[in-house]
């Protein structure tokens, strides 16, 4: 039901949560290299420093940061199009992938 290579080269932003599903399992094509979930409670123990690097910058997890993050990006996700701001909506596409207009 999904064309893998159509936008593959900006997969994380642009593709929907069940096309990189389904073409990570079907084809190996747009698979996270970490499961960020996995392992999380023990993160700064379990993790290998590539894993840390990967989760934090690309889904806020793992993070070894004494400041607080400038936005929450569960917060208000529901609403995010119309609650947040454009700064936020920028920042939490970048970081976390959340709350990426997929017609930019």
């Amino acid at each position: 039901p999904y064309d893998c290579n159509a936008g593959v080269v900006n997969w994380e932003q642009g593709w929907s949560d069940a096309k990189k599903s389904w073409c990570c399992e079907k084809t190996g094509t747009a698979c996270d290299p970490f499961d960020c979930n996995a392992g999380l409670a023990n993160w700064e123990a379990g993790w290998s420093l590539q894993k840390k690097s990967w989760c934090c910058a690309h889904k806020n997890q793992g993070c070894t940061t004494t400041t607080s993050l400038p936005y929450d990006c569960n917060a208000g996700v529901v609403n995010w199009e119309q609650g947040w701001s454009d700064a936020k909506k920028s920042w939490c596409c970048e970081k976390t992938g959340h709350a990426c207009d997929p017609f930019d």
